[in-house]
């Protein structure tokens, strides 16, 4: 191989080294920051965009007497809580319009505190949602994120829901069962809560 050919490969594979690492907007944040809004939103759309299909391919075959639902978390799924307060996650908030134009409830399950929902009630539906069951953490001793959140989704079963989507961006949101399918968005190793 001449001098001239081994220095345009080594030229090319440092160009194509170079391609491949991140640029300063691509790079992942630190461990113990959330991202950037657009970063986040990024992220969250290709979930979402899941949901979505999840969500035409299932509705359209619901068995008869059957009562469809979806659950959703409340703080950085259905609102942009860290980003935008009070704003939805405008991805989720399409899925769920959807979900309820297509015969299925939309169910929340949060770990706000009980006292908060009139409150929450009304910044769900001023951000667009249709709040067919809202489900907070009872007061006085809790049991933890995951245990209030499955006896929200065992709630919900109760009332005889068919629990065909669980959304939510915490492992606690989805710990025990009770649904379906589960989609989670980003927490970033939980730097987004």
């Amino acid at each position: 191989m001449s001098r001239g050919t081994k220095a345009a490969l080594i030229a090319g594979t440092v160009l194509c080294t170079l391609a491949a690492l991140p640029t300063a907007a691509q790079a992942a944040p630190a461990a113990d920051s959330p991202p950037s809004k657009s970063h986040w939103l990024r992220d969250v759309a290709p979930v979402a965009a899941d949901l979505h299909h999840y969500l035409e391919q299932r509705l359209a075959q619901v068995p008869s007497g059957e009562k469809p639902a979806v659950v959703l978390d409340i703080d950085n799924t259905s609102l942009a809580t860290y980003y935008d307060e009070g704003n939805p996650v405008e991805a989720v908030l399409d899925a769920a319009e959807y979900a309820h134009a297509h015969g299925a409830a939309v169910l929340f399950a949060s770990y706000r505190d009980a006292d908060s929902r009139r409150s929450t009630t009304e910044q769900l539906t001023s951000a667009g949602y249709t709040v067919d069951g809202l489900c907070l953490k009872p007061g006085g001793h809790s049991p933890g994120k995951a245990q209030v959140k499955l006896g929200c989704r065992k709630q919900y079963e109760g009332k005889g829901y068919t629990l065909i989507a669980n959304v939510g961006n915490r492992s606690t949101d989805f710990e025990g069962g009770h649904y379906d399918k589960g989609f989670k968005l980003p927490d970033y190793d939980g730097a987004l809560s």
